[in-house]
């Protein structure tokens, strides 16, 4: 019995499917879509190949699109001065764990294996707070 998940048994847990009693539960990778030129905010999430950053990817991913857009607005009403994280965040109403991979992907980033995005603001050598600043491009 592994007790690491918050104390539950491996014979307890549940990761894309039901695990039979006693076996042994493991992650699997991520695999590449097939390649094709999505718009820019109808990608999918950001993540790294583990399952549980997938799941939580997946989770995510309905909502993606409208905090793209919700980043970028503001940051275009914020003008020339731009905006750090943490007062797109503050703004928004959004936790900076939520904000930050979508600054990441509005800066045009893609997780290796997945096709590039255009970027549409960029991060300024300015900083405010200890944060580095974003602007529209």
């Amino acid at each position: 019995m592994h007790r690491a998940y918050g104390g539950v048994p491996d014979s307890q847990r549940l990761v894309g499917g039901v695990l039979e009693a006693g076996e042994a539960m493991r992650h699997t990778h991520y695999a590449p879509p097939p390649p094709g030129d999505p718009t820019l905010f109808e990608q999918e999430a950001p993540s790294v190949p583990i399952d549980t950053s997938e799941a939580a990817a997946q989770h995510i991913a309905p909502h993606t699109m409208r905090l793209r857009s919700a980043v970028y607005a503001y940051l275009v009403t914020c003008g020339p001065r731009g905006a750090t994280l943490r007062e797109i965040c503050q703004a928004l109403g959004i936790s900076e764990n939520t904000g930050r991979p979508r600054c990441w992907e509005l800066c045009g980033h893609a997780p290796a294996g997945r096709p590039p995005r255009r970027a549409l603001i960029r991060m300024t050598d300015e900083r405010r707070a200890h944060m580095r600043v974003y602007v529209v491009i």
